[in-house]
């Protein structure tokens, strides 16, 4: 396949991206019964005729930092299945369980928790199809189990997911990466999110863009240095990789690349070592879940105001990463998808519907948006379905959307969608995320 870069102007308008307050998780259902295990679901929200034929699950960190974006990507998909399906998918009528992947404990998402989550998923047979995850590293373990779950391997769609590895290969993908998801030889998992060979590129991009020149104002000077962190986990690692590999083949110095401990009760001696280094911007790759509030409020006291930061969407929800107050401000921030004000008119109408349904107050959560159009593909392969689950897995590969939130799109034989990767960036300004640059790249034989 030849790609072909395009780089979108930078975008004017001022209106923020951060995620606002969620007031309220949205209408619940009538009914109070739990097929999947309370421990880490809950009830069933249903309110059609009966009891539903099939469930549906989200998997995402609920118990986070990153709460106000995953309840906001929940209540997306109590929209699209009350308002816009009424509880069915063709002839088959479906129920939804919101499940929580994350601990109080350690305030994200937990692979001990993950791992047995997939474990349910696979043996309750009335659940037809997952949408999630939110992290990549808790996606590497549900994937293999629901792959060879009994009854056929379970259809996922993920609408957050940007690990390489998962879907295809790269440079630096752990080994045997993606096959060793897919123990049965089938693949069940696609994801409507860029990936890291994009988002992490992306990085380097936006450096040496005109958007960033000019959202830097007259403080400009041209970023010709990078030090880069991680949080050693497997999307941070991984996102922070591909930035890695880009700034080499433009001449971007990287002058470290280390990780940073998520326990760690000081950051100043990394800002020291950056500091030293002489570099002019660091890239973040990681999760704000990880500490990651105390690493920008260390970091910027030792490095003062004028080094610029650069982070990944596990900086997101804004809300999260905006705690570390000054520390936080004129941080560019990337999500992998396509900017709220350029969506298509069939986003902007469900923004509109789903703020009132949702009562979302501030600016809207993207990956909520995105999580709706992933639930419309899920809903869609069931009803094109005989019922069961390796034919609901054939349908979502079949995908074709046309003028749908997200645009006009399909998955290729990876599970990746195409034909346009979208990774978008927000500048934290105030109480917001203002909207600075996005990059889109076009893939097609």
């Amino acid at each position: 396949m030849r790609r072909r870069l395009l780089v979108v102007s930078a975008i004017a308008a001022v209106v923020g991206l951060a995620v606002g307050a969620v007031a309220g998780a949205g209408p619940l259902s009538k009914s109070s019964t739990s097929v999947l295990p309370s421990s880490s679901c809950g009830p069933v929200f249903y309110k059609g005729s009966g009891s539903p034929q099939f469930l549906i699950a989200t998997d995402l960190p609920l118990s986070s930092s990153q709460r106000a974006q995953t309840v906001a990507m929940q209540q997306a998909v109590q929209f699209v299945l009350e308002k816009q399906y009424n509880f069915k998918a063709g002839n088959y009528t479906i129920g939804y369980q919101a499940c929580d992947d994350a601990t109080a404990q350690t305030g994200a998402w937990d692979p001990a928790k993950c791992s047995s989550n997939a474990r349910a998923y696979a043996a309750e047979r009335k659940l037809i199809g997952l949408l999630g995850t939110f992290n990549s590293g808790c996606s590497k373990l549900i994937v293999p189990i629901l792959n060879r779950a009994p009854g056929g391997a379970v259809g996922m769609v993920s609408s957050a997911n940007t690990n390489v590895g998962l879907t295809h290969a790269a440079p630096w993908n752990s080994p045997g990466e993606p096959k060793i998801y897919y123990p049965t030889g089938v693949r069940n998992y696609t994801r409507v999110a860029a990936s890291d060979d994009y988002q992490g590129p992306a990085g380097v991009s936006l450096l040496q863009s005109k958007a960033f020149k000019l959202a830097q104002g007259k403080k400009f000077k041209a970023v010709q240095s990078v030090f880069i962190l991680h949080d050693n986990q497997t999307f941070g690692k991984g996102v922070a990789q591909g930035f890695q590999a880009r700034a080499k083949a433009k001449g971007l110095k990287v002058l470290g690349f280390v990780p940073w401990d998520a326990k760690a009760t000081s950051y100043e001696a990394i800002g020291e070592q950056i500091k030293s280094s002489g570099a002019q911007s660091v890239y973040l790759g990681g999760i704000v879940c990880n500490n990651g509030v105390k690493l920008l409020k260390d970091l910027r006291a030792v490095l003062g105001p004028d080094v610029v930061f650069v982070g990944p969407d596990g900086w997101t929800p804004y809300s999260a990463t905006l705690a570390a107050g000054s520390a936080a401000q004129n941080m560019y921030i990337s999500y992998a998808g396509q900017p709220l004000e350029k969506l298509p008119p069939a986003g902007r109408k469900f923004i509109a519907q789903f703020r009132a349904y949702s009562k979302i107050k501030g600016n809207m959560p993207p990956y909520a948006v995105y999580q709706a159009q992933a639930a419309q593909v899920m809903l869609e392969a069931i009803a094109r379905s005989d019922g069961t689950r390796p034919s609901v897995v054939k349908e979502l590969f079949k995908t074709n959307v046309k003028n749908g939130i997200m645009g006009t799109f399909r998955f290729d034989k990876n599970g990746d969608i195409v034909p346009f990767k979208w990774i978008s960036f927000d500048q934290m300004r105030g109480k917001n995320g203002v909207p600075v640059f996005a990059v889109v790249e076009k893939v097609g034989k």
